[in-house]
């Protein structure tokens, strides 16, 4: 069994893992923030409609048509800051995101299995395991941007406990084999 591959190989599928979680959380919280939006959008538009009935009911208050005029003002802004920063579409990019990280795991994980079971020569592992570095890198490029909040919230999730000796993205083999099918942990070949 090539160990030196396999750890660089569960090191990315740890990786694909995480960035993979990073992505599904951005898009619970996009989608959080997306029903957010449109609730205040709904009471915006509800307020607007009591507005109005009450100003056909009383035409001579002028207090009602101003209020009118003022939340209609408001609520055309908030269509166009909706319109402008698209955040249902933030979030499709996110669960997108997330579903091709998702099968870059699934591949990792069948070449870990054809390494611990030797039935691929070192040329096709070190193409295949090229490629999957290459198919991260270009799904990292075109995922859409996560922060800090994201980061934490995945760690917690995987339980992942942050830093280990300094380096808050180096996982331990433990660690990776909680990721992994009982049969596929390093503790149960050794």
């Amino acid at each position: 069994m090539d160990i030196k591959n396999l750890s660089i190989i569960r090191q990315s599928f740890a990786n694909t893992v995480f960035t993979h979680k990073v992505q599904e959380v951005a898009a619970e919280d996009q989608g959080r923030n997306v029903f957010k939006v449109k609730i205040a959008n709904i009471i915006l538009v509800g307020i607007v409609i009591v507005l109005l009935v009450v100003q056909a009911s009383n035409p001579e208050n002028l207090l009602f048509s101003y209020l009118a005029a003022g939340v209609t003002i408001a609520e055309i802004i908030f269509l166009i800051i909706q319109l402008s920063f698209s955040f249902e579409q933030r979030v499709v990019m996110h669960k997108n995101s997330a579903l091709k990280y998702m099968g870059l795991r699934d591949s990792y994980r069948s070449l870990i299995v054809d390494i611990m079971n030797e039935s691929i020569t070192t040329e096709i592992l070190v193409t295949r395991r090229d490629l999957l570095q290459r198919e991260y890198q270009i799904i990292s490029d075109l995922a859409p941007q996560t922060g800090n909040k994201e980061y934490k919230e995945a760690q917690k999730r995987l339980n992942k406990r942050g830093e280990i000796e300094g380096e808050e993205f180096t996982w331990s083999d433990g660690e990776i084999d909680s990721f992994l099918p009982e049969n596929l942990r390093l503790s149960n070949s050794r």
